[in-house]
């Protein structure tokens, strides 16, 4: 997966790789440049890495929320609750229906 990069008119100014250290980029980054995280939260470009990454629940939260400090205060909420959507969907790997429909059949 890619990670998330903050930049701040072409420099590079911090780099997420999941929701946590998203969060933890946004609180130190608020303090330094708020304007970088408002930009990149502002144009969505946030929130479209979330859904990059499955978590399409904390993307959708974050559409609407312009401001930095409402933002980080929302991941912290939804990350501590432990609001986690499946990352894959669908049956687990090395199963199949046939093989399952298989299995049942008589005698």
């Amino acid at each position: 997966m890619e990670p998330f990069y903050f930049k701040s008119y072409d420099k590079l100014i911090g780099v997420a790789c999941d929701e946590e250290s998203l969060l933890q980029e946004m609180k130190c980054l608020s303090k330094f440049d708020s304007a970088a995280v408002y930009y990149h939260l502002v144009e969505g470009h946030i929130s479209m890495w979330l859904e990059y990454i499955g978590r399409r629940d904390l993307a959708d939260g974050l559409k609407y929320i312009s401001d930095v400090q409402e933002a980080v205060s929302y991941l912290e909420k939804n990350l501590r609750k432990g609001s986690v959507m499946p990352r894959k969907r669908g049956r687990p790997k090395g199963s199949s229906k046939k093989k399952d429909m298989q299995e049942k059949k008589p005698d």
